[in-house]
């Protein structure tokens, strides 16, 4: 048995009673489970206390579950204790059900306190799917990448050949957001979708929005990613690290000078050594890394500061051999990369919260083939302040100021000379230029109880600014929650999104300077069920209209002669949507495009216990018009997916063991067939013809995964064994369809075979 450190505890509950709002709060209920951190399993018999409010002492029962009385509103501080395991001290926000992990003592020798900070999301929100590092990193199918586990949540399309991206309801992947910590993330994932552009082991909580999110953020048309990094473990210094098929990756984490606490980390691949050292005639060879690096200091009552620096990099090369005669020529050379240095500051001064974010950064993206190609250079600057404040009885306001200027610079490499419109430089088949831009908004939203807990309403509204377009918009936005009980909850939203124009389709080089901004109505209406054995059950039905899309313009090319083309569907016109929001699409667009999106979402998710996993159906509509003067007809997205199927779980085989399975299920992505061909006697070659336009699909994918993970924990820490295979079955899995000669025998592209990741992973 091991002693409870009561003095160590009494002092932080103490301290933290001391900056507790002294105006008085209506209590209420807080459920939660405790569980092993390691093993997800419930532990009965641990004692959970509060330190502000009325709640009494609670002890959890066989299946780790608590139930707090007198629990007030907004964050309060919690301790949880019990035998065999290190204490946790936390705040949390009352709401949804608590969910407190507990680390074994065999994982850290002395007996250290580990302080950790966070904030649940309120339950006035149209019902994210959020999600926990520890919770995730174990499902199959990830690769031990937590954030991948997002493309298997209801909303998110799936991406063929496992790519990154998240295309959300309908929506394209350039039209949601991604934030780490108040910081904008410009690229989720690494090229390939090989892994995300942060490590999973210092992430603590992700958020999905995948459409109706608050007035808080702003220029997106899609969903909403919120990514908050782990709180640093500050008793004493740490260094871990993983080794995986792909890639390596150290980090260490620690104190620091001033009482505050230092988190680091790196990651490097190295397919491309093991591709280059293979004997192959022509070969891409790959590469990326990143790096993390975050200090943090003080406490809520006090003022908490933090710096948080992460950079990704990305490369891609085209080697061929030098002794073989007949390789190709040709030359390729791909770069992207980006790099964010911020700054935050966060208080509780009695029952109003501060929340500032500065930051600034670089993204560089290059593209070069046979001496043709095109760099560009984004400089953007950031500033975020949010100002809440708890009135009391429920209700809540909160305002904040959201700034962000960029420096946009391009350079454009070609054989052709520039047109007389264009701008140059003093060298001929060369365009660049330099483009600056401010965007400023201003946004308010009040949450008020109109019949306690029974109905909540909670109306904002966003006002903006955009530079580029030199437009202002106006985004009101409405949420409603009805609590029918503790735990049963319905959720209405409404709300409408605008989009500032992307700077590349601004490209003086070929874009339309005219385009404006793009704009989004959504509604959906959620139904959330908590269920016995921390268990939850949640249905939403949604809606959405786009208007003002930039769409292809000024075009002579077919689906068929420009497969790259959205009308021609299939994993080329996906590709394009994935790069899209990098590279443009060099083609002439105008604010011409609608599109309609529906459908209906249903999860299952069992969150802790004997075992942890989710079942997610989605039933999704995604319709696109272009011109409506040469077609008003809506047609597939390419992205289109009518039925997706997920079903994943995780499940211990006895105290070291685990065992994981993931099958997923969706409908084929939408393609234009050719219909015929003819013989060109000039070019001696068969030209094809168009058949209807996205009107059929590649067959239906399906596939299954297996991941297998051992433990061993020892007083200088803890060794982690996972294998993660994808596609255990070897199924061939059509992404696109290819034609012979004259076109008469189409045959299918094929999806990644069976795929192995294994890896070892060290946390002292």
């Amino acid at each position: 048995m091991v002693t409870r450190p009561l003095p160590a505890l009494l002092c932080f509950a103490a301290v933290t009673a001391a900056g507790a709002p002294a105006s008085a709060q209506r209590a209420t209920e807080q459920r939660g489970v405790v569980v092993d951190a390691t093993t997800g399993e419930p532990i009965a018999g641990a004692t959970v206390a509060t330190t502000s409010g009325d709640a009494a002492e609670v002890t959890t029962g066989d299946d780790g579950a608590f139930t707090l009385a007198g629990v007030p509103a907004g964050r309060v501080g919690v301790i949880v204790f019990a035998d065999g395991y290190q204490p946790l001290v936390i705040d949390q926000r009352r709401g949804r059900a608590w969910r407190l992990a507990l680390e074994p003592d065999a994982a850290q020798a002395g007996g250290e306190l580990i302080v950790v900070e966070g904030e649940r999301p309120p339950l006035t929100e149209a019902v994210p799917y959020d999600l926990r590092g520890e919770e995730v990193r174990q499902l199959p199918g990830s690769g031990n990448d937590a954030l991948k586990a997002l493309t298997s949540l209801p909303g998110a399309a799936r991406v063929p050949f496992g790519l990154g991206g998240l295309a959300l309801r309908g929506s394209a992947p350039r039209d949601s957001a991604v934030y780490l910590d108040g910081i904008e993330v410009p690229i989720l994932f690494h090229f390939g979708g090989l892994a995300s552009f942060y490590p999973s082991a210092l992430l603590g909580s992700m958020e999905l929005d995948p459409s109706g999110f608050s007035v808080r953020y702003g220029r997106a048309q899609g969903g909403l990613v919120e990514l908050s990094s782990r709180p640093a473990r500050a008793d004493r210094w740490r260094v871990g690290g993983e080794v995986s098929l792909v890639d390596a990756q150290a980090r260490a984490e620690g104190p620091g000078w001033g009482g505050g606490d230092w988190q680091l980390g790196v990651r490097r691949s190295y397919v491309d050594a093991v591709l280059a050292a293979a004997p192959l005639d022509l070969t891409l060879l790959p590469r990326y890394w990143d790096a993390q690096v975050k200090y943090e200091r003080g406490t809520r009552s006090r003022g908490v500061w933090s710096a948080l620096a992460f950079a990704s990099s990305d490369g891609l090369d085209l080697v061929t051999a030098d002794d073989d005669p007949t390789a190709p020529d040709d030359t390729l050379d791909y770069t992207s990369r980006f790099v964010r240095l911020g700054a935050r500051y966060q208080r509780d001064v009695g029952a109003t919260s501060y929340d500032v974010v500065v930051a600034t950064g670089v993204d560089d993206i290059g593209l070069t083939f046979n001496d043709e190609g095109v760099a560009r250079r984004n400089v953007p600057m950031t500033a975020r302040a949010t100002v809440g404040h708890d009135l009391g009885g429920g209700a809540e306001v909160a305002a904040g100021v959201d700034v962000q200027g960029t420096r946009y610079t391009f350079d454009l490499s070609s054989e052709a000379p520039a047109g007389p419109d264009m701008p140059m430089t003093s060298d001929a088949g060369r365009r660049a230029d330099t483009i600056w831009s401010a965007d400023a908004a201003a946004w308010a939203e009040l949450l008020y109880p109109v019949a306690g807990r029974a109905l909540m309403v909670k109306p904002g509204v966003r006002g903006e600014r955009y530079g580029l377009s030199d437009e202002w918009v106006l985004d009101p936005r409405l949420t409603i929650l009805h609590e029918l009980s503790p735990e049963l909850t319905v959720t209405e939203a409404v709300g409408v999104y605008h989009q500032p124009v992307a700077v590349v389709d601004l490209d003086p080089a070929f874009g339309n300077q005219e385009l404006r901004a793009s704009r989004a109505i959504h509604t959906s209406v959620s139904v959330n069920a908590r269920l016995p054995a921390d268990a939850e059950m949640s249905a939403t039905a949604y809606g959405q209209s786009m208007r003002d899309l930039p769409a292809d313009a000024v075009t002579g090319a077919t689906p068929i002669t420009a497969g790259g083309s959205r009308d021609a569907g299939g994993a080329g016109a996906i590709s394009v949507e994935l790069l899209d929001d990098q590279f443009g699409t060099y083609s002439y667009k105008e604010n011409l495009g609608r599109g309609r999106a529906w459908g209906l979402e249903l999860l299952l998710r069992k969150r802790a216990g004997s075992w942890t996993g989710w079942l997610g159906y989605t039933y999704a509509r995604s319709l696109r018009r272009g011109d409506p003067a040469v077609d008003a007809t809506y047609r597939p997205y390419v992205l289109d997916q009518p039925h997706l199927v997920t079903a994943l779980a995780s499940v211990p085989l006895g105290r070291h063991w685990r065992l994981g399975g993931r099958v997923r299920y969706a409908t084929g992505n939408p393609y234009t067939p050719v219909a015929g061909a003819y013989f060109d006697a000039d070019a001696q070659a068969y030209e094809p013809q168009d058949g209807a336009i996205l009107s059929r699909r590649l067959p239906a994918f399906f596939q299954l995964d297996l991941r297998l993970d051992r433990a061993w924990s020892r007083p200088w820490g803890t060794l982690k064994l996972f294998l993660d295979v994808q596609n255990v079955t070897n199924r061939v899995n059509a992404e696109g369809v290819t034609y012979n000669f004259d076109y008469s025998e189409p045959s299918y592209t094929r999806g990644l075979p069976v795929f192995p990741s294994i890896g070892l992973e060290y946390a002292p």
